[in-house]
């Protein structure tokens, strides 16, 4: 399945992809502050893999894929650790964490390319795995789109029915 979606994920997910790494990750956060991108978000999905929606993450994949097998395998093994949630540690649970998590990133390219001057953005983002860090332009003019990032953020998030960790998510502005 993994050729299948990884040609749907964007640029900004790095999570257990081919030829992607932490360490492009961090470098690419670290391109974005040298940027003057310096207001950030640093997510934390409250027991993320623990509350995966079955129901959501396979009406996602039934999008790409009509194998009835491999459906049926795929609905074996996220049965495995119960009614919800992706077993951690399976050889699964990388590629259901970015099927599951590709509307958000979707949302956040889509921000990019709306805000996008030229050869310039000021939204920049990266994900690995349920980590994701957002920076957006520090400039005071960029003010609405802090605030509509935040709002959007939220708003994908309760379609998947995850939750935010308020206590760990950071938010420096």
């Amino acid at each position: 399945m993994e050729p299948v979606f990884d040609a749907d994920f964007q640029d900004g997910s790095y999570g257990y992809r081919p030829k992607r790494t932490a360490h492009a990750a961090i470098e690419k956060v670290a391109e974005a502050v040298v940027k003057e991108k310096t207001r950030v978000i640093d997510l934390d999905l409250k027991s993320y893999f623990d509350t995966v929606k079955h129901h959501i993450l396979l009406a996602k994949i039934a999008e790409r894929i009509v194998d009835e097998k491999i459906m049926r395998l795929t609905k074996q093994m996220l049965k495995i650790g119960g009614k919800e949630g992706v077993p951690q540690g399976s050889v699964l649970s990388p590629l259901m964490s970015n099927i599951y998590l590709n509307e958000l990133d979707k949302m956040l390219e889509k921000a990019k390319e709306t805000t996008r001057e030229g050869k310039y953005t000021h939204v920049e983002y990266a994900r690995f795995a349920d980590d994701v860090v957002i920076l957006v332009d520090g400039h005071r003019k960029w003010d609405w789109l802090w605030a509509g990032i935040n709002k959007r953020l939220r708003e994908e998030l309760n379609k998947l029915q995850v939750h935010i960790n308020e206590e760990k998510t950071k938010e420096l502005d």
